[in-house]
């Protein structure tokens, strides 16, 4: 059970009711809804980082479910299996990505990528020549933008976490 209940949503401000309508009322909101002032700008960075063209839903999602294991975040894994899924990962690289990274069958990209995502996550910076790799991969905004795709799911896993969210219980 949640440290921290979860924000009665009809009674915030429209802006998180609007967001909640769009992106669900899930538990994870619903408790991020009791910083009202902060929330508004945290949605943002999400909305603008499932907006983005820089990665394909399919390398996002694989981003955050290797964020989510490292972190051990219950709650991101239970949101974000289902729809990593739903963007074309294969149940092999679900596996993998909540593992050892032992599948075969990412892109060279994807695997850079993921491979970043567990050093940082693990060794807390990038080595030059891991850093220089993805930068030559992909260049400076898209590394910037993956750092960020990092930030904003590490940081929420500490928050989910620290208050021990609930999964929702209707997420495939």
């Amino acid at each position: 059970m949640s440290r921290i209940p979860p924000a009665d949503l009809e009674a915030q401000p429209a802006s998180i009711r609007d967001f909640t309508t769009r992106r669900g009322k899930l538990n994870a909101f619903r408790i991020l809804a009791n910083a009202p002032r902060v929330f508004a700008g945290w949605t943002q960075l999400v909305d603008e980082l499932f907006d983005s063209p820089t990665f394909s839903p399919r390398t996002r999602e694989a981003v955050i479910l290797r964020v989510a294991h490292l972190q051990r975040s219950r709650y991101e894994l239970s949101q974000h299996t289902g729809i990593a899924r739903s963007a074309g990962l294969t149940e092999q690289q679900i596996n993998a990505i909540l593992g050892d990274l032992d599948a075969d069958d990412f892109t060279d990209t994807e695997r850079l990528v993921l491979d970043l995502v567990t050093e940082l996550c693990t060794a807390r910076r990038l080595t030059d020549d891991s850093f220089a790799a993805c930068r030559a991969a992909l260049g400076d905004e898209a590394l910037t933008e993956l750092l960020m795709i990092v930030s904003c799911y590490y940081g929420l896993a500490l928050v989910l976490n620290a208050v021990d969210v609930d999964p929702d219980t209707d997420v495939s």
